[in-house]
């Protein structure tokens, strides 16, 4: 018994002959990078501040003042002065497109930082001239204010490039500016109905297309796929973006499926990926819920690195622009127009219900309060049926949302995912 109690007592003794060797001279941890001379954002709850920080084998090891982040530097620690720079954790971005995008600032005519239909014009006749090799004109970044009526017309995009397609998204994605070489490819006139999920603007008084194509009817066109070399070099350049800006970590909302899935997993290999990614893979609307399964193999084959395709992106409306978003009322001077709900809401109330119990995060777009209220039926819909976890379902953009909706977001534990800029310029 002697014994056993010696023993018991000989274990907190040698650690404290440890703590007391380190004290006195024993093997010293030093940071690889210090961070210092300029003010430290903390984002703790007390708001509080710092003047340095130390990193050691990739983690942060102390934060705190000048004066105590010396005992951190060693022979080999790299020393930083901010110069009165300001330190913050790095940034998450909960809704992004980063592979189109960055398709389109590499690959393709960008119209993203011109803002009038002429220089729209101009910009589009000279890359036809300086690409004749270029099958199609392909490209995007226009927006609806550059128009009288917030539409585009083909006709005009006929007089600069009559020879060959020319396929143009909007900056929000959501409609397409085309010429008539693209219509006829895709065998569009007067006579083809719109999608549900989408229109197709027409002259008021023939009835046939003009050139502007709203939601699923920009799918009617199917210009030439990005090429593997032009997907993963735009990843890589809208990755570089996002970093330039302290982004280390996204989102991806539209994630189509295994192609863009190898373009993640293609960069993660070389050790390029330098953000981490939740894939928001994307639902066919057109399909019902046999689709999961392939949903569920896709996040069980890609998980790995840096990527987690544990999200499912649900569109349920359009957008207020060109008055696709679906509203609870109907717009002011459209007769009892009230926008294209993407989904039937039962329907939609069914496939997010099988989605959460497959552990699925929903990530619905949501623009008009009618389609907001629809994306928290089905989440309360989910929860009733399957109970309650910490699912972080998220609706995203929520430009109108009904008074009433609003303590929803709290009682179902629904991620309000707001773009305060949304469309602004519009």
């Amino acid at each position: 018994m002697e014994t056993s109690r010696r023993e018991r007592l000989q274990w907190p003794l040698l650690f404290l002959a440890i703590l007391l060797w380190q004290a006195c001279g024993g093997p010293q941890q030093y940071a690889d990078l210090i961070l210092q001379g300029g003010p430290v954002y903390t984002v703790d709850a007390a708001r509080s501040w710092a003047r340095a920080v130390a990193i050691e084998d990739g983690r942060i090891v102390y934060v705190g003042s000048e004066s105590g982040a010396e005992d951190w530097i060693g022979p080999e620690t790299r020393v930083v002065d901010l110069a009165g720079k300001m330190v913050l954790p790095s940034f998450q971005d909960a809704h992004i497109h980063p592979i189109p995008g960055g398709i389109q600032r590499t690959s393709f005519l960008d119209l993203m930082e011109l803002d009038s239909r002429e220089a729209y014009l101009e910009a589009i006749e000279t890359y036809a001239k300086e690409n004749p090799e270029k099958a199609w004109i392909q490209g995007g970044g226009w927006t609806m204010d550059a128009f009288p009526s917030g539409i585009p017309d083909g006709r005009d995009l006929d007089i600069r490039v009559p020879d060959r397609p020319v396929y143009l998204t909007s900056a929000e994605g959501h409609s397409a500016w085309v010429n008539r070489k693209a219509l006829e490819i895709a065998g569009i006139d007067a006579n083809t109905p719109d999608p549900v999920d989408g229109r197709i603007d027409r002259d008021p008084t023939t009835g046939e297309p003009i050139g502007a194509l709203q939601e699923g009817a920009i799918d009617l066109i199917q210009p030439p796929a990005p090429t593997r070399e032009q997907a993963e070099a735009g990843l890589l350049n809208a990755i570089g973006y996002l970093n330039s800006l302290g982004i280390t970590a996204f989102q991806d909302a539209q994630v189509l499926g295994r192609k863009d899935l190898e373009t993640y997993r293609a960069l993660d290999r070389k050790g390029k990926l330098t953000a981490r990614v939740v894939a928001a893979l994307w639902w066919e609307r057109s399909e019902d819920e046999t689709q999961i399964p392939e949903l569920v193999a896709l996040r069980d084959e890609f998980t790995a690195g840096r990527v987690e395709p544990r999200s499912v992106k649900i569109m349920q409306d359009g957008v207020m622009e060109n008055h696709t978003a679906v509203l609870g009322s109907p717009y002011l001077g459209k007769g009892d127009e009230t926008g294209i709900p993407m989904i039937p809401p039962e329907d939609l109330k069914r496939y997010v219900a099988l989605l959460d119990a497959e552990g699925f995060q929903v990530h619905f777009h949501a623009i008009g309060d009618g389609a907001v209220r629809q994306s928290l039926d089905a989440v309360e819909h989910a929860q009733d049926t399957n109970g309650r976890r910490d699912a972080r379902h998220h609706i995203s953009h929520l430009e109108l949302i009904h008074p009433e909706d609003m303590p929803r977001f709290r009682e179902l534990s629904v991620v309000a995912n707001f773009q305060p800029l949304w469309a602004i310029k519009d």
